[in-house]
């Protein structure tokens, strides 16, 4: 026998390369380096342009203070001056004016200051000369310089300042008040072309609790003035304006009055108590990084497209051989075991170059020696087989094999032999259809089929030695069997189950002529025995005055014998009747309360002369059942008689009834010898008796537990029991309250 090439399997599809793999993964890399690398740049970028413009801002808001205080204290000097010349002196004193206040207008004006008015007042207050717009004078004794802004619904519309006017030997004798014109200081102040389109410089001042905008860029048209809202919600919403007029000072992104976005500078005037910001639009301010952000994102995508091309150029060079090498590997086959190596990377590669190498050499040798192990192996199994096959079909004894699920994978000629059925016509059938279990003539359900019972429990089941079981053949016929079943476990993992069946036949006829026999024997002994008993009852009488003590114990003996036979015969008879089903109960209402109360007085009566304590249990009210009053009686006599025989001298009986919704529960208790394990499984046979009651009772005789657990059943109740050696035994009838079992 030889082997043939084998079919060479197709080399698996790659689904995804080491190559793509290694490619993907540099370009990712490369890719994250890149982005993080641009948002960085972006990002200290932003931060550093928006340092640079909140510096700017601080800068055009400090130069614009600067300029402001400048001019004003230029005013403040020049009233200073004036209000110690001789001539304005001699006005506040009283003097007319004469046209000296409109030449010193008009020579201020020449020295280029916005001067527009002049008014010198005496020490009262009393206006003695002006020109130009009227002033007041302001109240109190002045004795130095004030400024008084001048605003209006156009805004800043002036400033005066007022100085004392003093004499040579400094005393005051007068106010002097010059109004300045603020359109050449506003111009420079309010000028934003350094800013942009959206730069402003905003000039702020407190009224009445509410903030009032005077100016916020400078226009040769007429403005007027903006209310912006209460001073306390503003500066709640934290707004510029609002916390220079409370005397902060800052740089920082804010909103503005308008709820823009902007950068903002902002302090206060101390010299005129108003609030003074300069502020510029973020957008316009972020301009440029926008369009460095537009620069780097392109120079990102150019870099990520080198990336890549770098990438597949290395993913291609360090696969290459890993390609190179699978290729040869994949052309290794039965006759074709030559693999040279080639790659010299350097690297694993080359190492795994050599390993296949290797391992090449070392299939072709196993190969070569292959042919002639599988042909020796294939013989020994196919003769293993054979074997196994032949004892399978030698066995007389029914074989069947299921799988998991119940289904007949096989049979043995034995099971085609005994129930007439044909191996084809089973296979693949469920057991519980193809090979029905009948228990005493009754079907067994599908479910509680011997093999399913099996299965389900994962443990072997097999017939009981006090049942009946047959399995119905092909031409509806029942073959009775005993049988087992094994369930097949690999590890904890079910995959079937065996059946093994014995053809029962002979046996049952035997056991039936056997039964008829004990039948026909004890009807046969009933008569002799009562009269041999009659005989000895007239020898025994006491008016007979003839027999000696001997010859009266002898007698005492005899009646003994004669009793124990007859009740041999009685069981014997008992058992014949039940097992050939020739006793029907006769169902009644039976008040089971009065019936174990007269139970109990003959468990009294036998516990007495044991020497033996009774405790007994019973419900007080009626309890009814239908069931057979004598039969019950019957098994209960027997259960009380086994309870009291099997104890020991002062050891008590405990006798208990509980009434359930369907049915009455009657236990009975000993504290005797017991059962010893190995022997409980047989203690329903007929005239089996364990061992260690043979040296308790001599007379027993193994039929009484035999009798109650077939009439349990006709009644069609159950029968059960506990019992451990040398502690004693508990058993318990169930008898249902309504339901009937009819006898087959």
């Amino acid at each position: 026998m030889t082997v043939g090439n084998p079919r060479i399997p197709k080399a698996p599809a790659v689904r995804t390369s080491i190559r793509t793999r290694l490619m993907r993964q540099d370009t990712l890399f490369a890719v994250s380096i890149v982005v993080i690398l641009t948002l960085l740049s972006f990002v200290m970028a932003r931060s550093a342009l928006e340092q640079r413009v909140l510096a700017q801002l601080s800068g055009i808001l400090s130069a614009r203070e600067t300029l402001l205080e400048r001019t004003l204290q230029s005013a403040r000097e020049e009233a200073v001056l004036l209000g110690s010349r001789s001539d304005l002196v001699r006005i506040a004193q009283g003097e007319k004016a004469q046209g000296i206040l409109e030449a010193i207008l008009a020579n201020m004006r020449d020295e280029h200051m916005p001067a527009q008015a002049i008014a010198v007042f005496d020490s009262a207050g009393t206006l003695r000369g002006s020109v130009g717009t009227a002033m007041v004078a302001p109240s109190g004794s002045l004795q130095t310089t004030i400024l008084q802004p001048v605003t209006g619904n156009e805004g800043w519309k002036a400033y005066r300042i007022f100085a004392p006017v003093r004499s040579d030997n400094g005393r005051r004798v007068g106010v002097i008040g010059i109004e300045f014109d603020v359109v050449s200081l506003l111009q420079p102040l309010l000028s934003a072309a350094s800013l942009g389109e959206t730069g402003e410089i905003l000039l702020a001042m407190e009224k009445d609790g509410a903030i009032v905008l005077l100016h916020h860029r400078y226009s040769t048209a007429d403005q007027k003035v903006i209310i912006l809202g209460s001073l306390g919600d503003q500066y709640a919403f934290d707004l510029p304006l609002a916390q220079a007029l409370k005397g902060e000072t800052g740089i920082r992104s804010a909103e503005d009055y308008a709820g823009k976005k902007v950068f903002s500078a902002y302090r206060l005037i101390p010299v005129l108590g108003w609030g003074l910001e300069v502020k510029v639009d973020r957008t316009e301010a972020l301009r440029s990084v926008t369009a460095l952000a537009v620069s780097m994102g392109v120079a990102g995508a150019l870099l990520t497209i080198l990336a890549v091309f770098v990438t597949r150029l290395l993913a291609l060079r360090l696969t290459q051989p890993l390609v190179r090498l699978s290729g040869r590997v994949s052309l290794l086959r039965p006759g074709n075991w030559v693999f040279r190596s080639s790659v010299r990377s350097g690297d694993e590669v080359e190492v795994l170059d050599r390993v296949v190498e290797d391992l090449a050499a070392r299939l072709k040798v196993t190969y070569d020696h292959l042919e002639d192990e599988v042909t020796k192996r294939t013989a020994e199994l196919r003769e293993q087989y054979a074997k196994d096959r032949a004892i399978l079909e030698s066995i007389e004894h029914g074989v069947v094999a299921v799988d998991r699920r119940g289904k007949i994978l096989d049979i043995n000629p034995s099971v085609e032999r005994l129930l007439g059925v044909e191996r084809k016509a089973v296979l693949g059938e469920p057991i519980a259809q193809a090979l029905p279990f009948c228990i005493h003539r009754k079907p067994c359900p599908a479910n509680r089929h011997p093999v399913m019972r099996a299965l389900e429990k994962r443990a072997p089941v097999r017939a009981a030695t006090n049942t009946h079981m047959n399995i119905v053949r092909a031409d509806h016929g029942l073959l009775p069997v005993n049988f087992a079943v094994t369930p097949l476990l690999v590890g904890r993992k079910l995959i079937g189950a065996v059946l093994v069946f014995q053809d029962m036949t002979d046996d049952r006829r035997i056991d039936y002529i056997k039964s008829e026999f004990i039948s026909l024997a004890s009807h046969q002994l009933r008569t002799p025995i009562s009269t041999l008993r009659w005989y000895i009852e007239l020898l025994s009488d006491e008016k007979n005055k003839n027999l000696t003590p001997v010859q009266r114990e002898s007698i005492v003996e005899m009646q003994t014998a004669a009793a124990r036979m007859a009740d041999l015969v009685e069981a014997l008879l008992h058992a014949a009747r039940l097992e050939g089903g020739s006793i029907t109960p006769k169902f009644g209402s039976v008040n089971i309360t009065a019936l174990l109360t007269d139970i109990a007085e003959e468990l009294r009566a036998l516990a007495k002369d044991a020497k033996i304590s009774c405790a007994i249990d019973i419900p007080s009210k009626p309890v009814m059942i239908m069931t057979d009053a004598i039969l019950v009686h019957i098994v209960l006599q027997n259960l009380f008689s086994n309870a009291v025989k099997y104890s020991r001298p002062g050891a008590q009986v405990n006798v208990k009834v509980r009434v359930h919704s369907g049915d009455v529960e009657i236990e009975v208790a000993d504290r005797g010898i017991g059962i010893p394990a190995a022997e409980q499984h047989r203690i329903f046979e007929r005239l089996f008796r364990a061992r260690n009651a043979t040296t308790v009772d001599t007379d027993g005789n193994g039929l009484g537990l035999f009798i109650s657990h077939m009439i349990v059943d006709i009644l069609g109740g159950k029968i059960s029991f506990k019992s451990t050696e040398n502690k004693g035994s508990t058993f318990t009838v169930r008898l249902p309250k309504n339901t009937r079992k009819k006898t087959v």
